[in-house]
């Protein structure tokens, strides 16, 4: 599964892998709803570790659930981020935004 959505005290775990894109952006959000929906969560950990490649919708969805947390005072940290990726989200002017 391209995306996984696991909870460990109060720390949710968003793993990608593979390939997320468009086809995989509706279950990227439902995971995303379901970690902020939770009764604030202390944080969210996004696992990238065996991501291939991530599309512009897939992007987006992580732009929105950073935006939400940070506005709710939740933090979000992204983990073992692939080069390709950071490099795809530097192209686009997002790894400021995306990658610590």
């Amino acid at each position: 599964m391209a995306v996984e959505l696991a909870k460990s005290g109060d720390e949710w775990g968003l793993t990608l892998s593979g390939v997320v894109d468009i086809f995989d952006a509706a279950a990227l959000q439902a995971a995303a709803q379901e970690a902020c929906g939770s009764s604030a969560p202390g944080v969210i950990v996004v696992r990238l570790g065996s991501l291939e490649a991530v599309d512009t919708a897939s992007t987006q969805v992580l732009l929105a659930l950073k935006r939400d947390l940070g506005g709710g005072g939740q933090r979000i940290r992204f983990e073992a981020i692939p080069d390709r990726v950071a490099r795809y989200w530097s192209v686009g002017g997002l790894a400021d935004l995306l990658c610590p």
